[in-house]
């Protein structure tokens, strides 16, 4: 009897990330969604990296992958994406030794939340997904994997961990706010109801607030600064010039931080968000960068642990009631 893999994948502009279930253990994934085609790559493979195949094309994908190679498209409906996906459903599969042709295999991967209302753009980047039903040739770090993706399930992006832990949130009315790599999504809940009416998205994820500190940086210092720089700076938080840390740039760089979230809650005013619920939830990587902020704007708000996983905690938890209930 073929065994059920579940496999939850959200791949965000920024990073993706994935969950699997198989045999009763948890596997998860992370790496930044980056891309570059590549062709005769004698450099060694690092962590987090990957050389994959795909159509007589040859890509690099993951951290060794310059910030440049980022992808700023707002639809996901894009090789990236998908090349992302499949590597990640390789690299599971390869993790825990499970093999296609003996597994059930079940995958869930996310869309913006205004392609999930929209059902012409659902099932386009599901055939897409899907590779419009033809079978799937991948090669990655030199193996080869020949697979199928039927059935896969749609999520939206900014369901947090509301399918996750159900019985917490079916008490409660609440708001979910998702900041990702380059959308920040909003949505409430009566309990695990998604208010349809609620869910919106703006562009203020990351890259924004990124764009904003380079200008700043620009203005204050008069020196270049490139995309790799900025992930460096606002990880670090402090600007560094000829070896030399810059104290002051400290407070330019969370000044620009706490305008940026001021940004991302006045979109949600103007898109009648009262934030009068029960809860308050704050997830996404993006969360992660803006928590002391998000702490001095809402004290009571629930900054969710692992915010990254959050999303595909639940996705993984639709399919597993899918498929086995």
């Amino acid at each position: 009897m073929k065994e059920h893999v579940f496999i939850a994948v959200d791949s965000g502009k920024y990073a993706t990330k994935a969950i699997m279930k198989y045999k009763g253990k948890t596997h998860i994934m992370m790496f930044r969604t980056k891309m570059q085609e590549v062709s005769d790559m004698g450099v060694e493979i690092q962590p987090n990296s990957f050389k994959a195949e795909f159509e007589g094309k040859q890509y690099l994908l993951g951290d060794m992958v310059s910030e440049n190679q980022s992808d700023f498209n707002l639809s996901k409906e894009t090789l990236i994406h998908k090349m992302a996906i499949y590597t990640t459903i390789v690299e599971l599969m390869k993790k825990t030794n499970a093999y296609f042709h003996n597994v059930h295999l079940h995958v869930a991967v996310n869309v913006p939340i205004n392609v999930y209302k929209t059902r012409t753009l659902k099932d386009s980047f599901k055939e897409f997904i899907e590779n419009e039903n033809k079978t799937i040739y991948f090669r990655i770090n030199e193996n080869s994997h020949v697979f199928s993706l039927n059935d896969v399930t749609i999520c939206f992006e900014g369901m947090g961990t509301v399918y996750a832990n159900t019985e917490e949130h079916l008490k409660y009315t609440s708001a979910v706010v998702d900041i990702g790599g380059l959308n920040t999504t909003y949505c409430t809940f009566n309990g695990i109801q998604p208010d349809f009416n609620s869910m919106t998205v703006s562009h203020l994820g990351m890259n924004a607030l990124k764009a904003k500190l380079e200008q700043e940086l620009l203005q204050k210092y008069n020196q270049n600064v490139s995309a790799n720089d900025l992930e460096r700076i606002i990880q670090k938080g402090f600007f560094t010039h000829m070896g030399k840390i810059d104290e002051n740039s400290r407070i330019l760089i969370e000044k620009t931080k706490e305008n940026h979230l001021e940004q991302i809650l006045n979109y949600a005013k103007q898109h009648s968000y009262t934030f009068n619920q029960d809860k308050i939830y704050f997830t996404g990587g993006g969360s992660l960068l803006l928590q002391n902020e998000i702490k001095r704007s809402f004290p009571h708000a629930t900054l969710v642990i692992n915010p990254q996983f959050a999303n595909v905690k639940s996705f993984l938890e639709i399919i597993k009631v899918k498929y086995t209930t």
